[in-house]
């Protein structure tokens, strides 16, 4: 059975070093009403170069989705948000 680490994110940050997968995301609100904008996941160690997913929220509450990715970043995996910190994100790589 595959393992897999975890961290849950509300705004931009470092996950991994190097090279890895990101196995799947978990996106949820934080409170009644997300503020519009964007989680985006880059292979980088910054919030610049390769986009790996950029998924775009409204204002409207939703329930919790998860994305199933199983892609591999060779630089290391970065996530930037430009909504406030109102959205959860679970994320999990190796």
């Amino acid at each position: 059975m595959q393992s897999f680490n975890y961290t849950l994110k509300t705004a931009d940050a470092l996950v991994k070093t190097g090279a890895g997968v990101l196995h799947s995301v978990t996106f949820t609100c934080n409170d009644a009403a997300p503020t519009a904008g964007s989680v985006i996941f880059y292979d980088s160690l910054t919030e610049a170069n390769t986009q790996i997913l950029n998924h775009t929220f409204t204002t409207t509450p939703f329930a919790p989705t998860t994305v199933v990715l199983d892609v591999a970043f060779a630089t290391g995996l970065y996530v930037g948000f430009t909504t406030t910190a109102d959205v959860n994100v679970t994320i999990s790589y190796v």
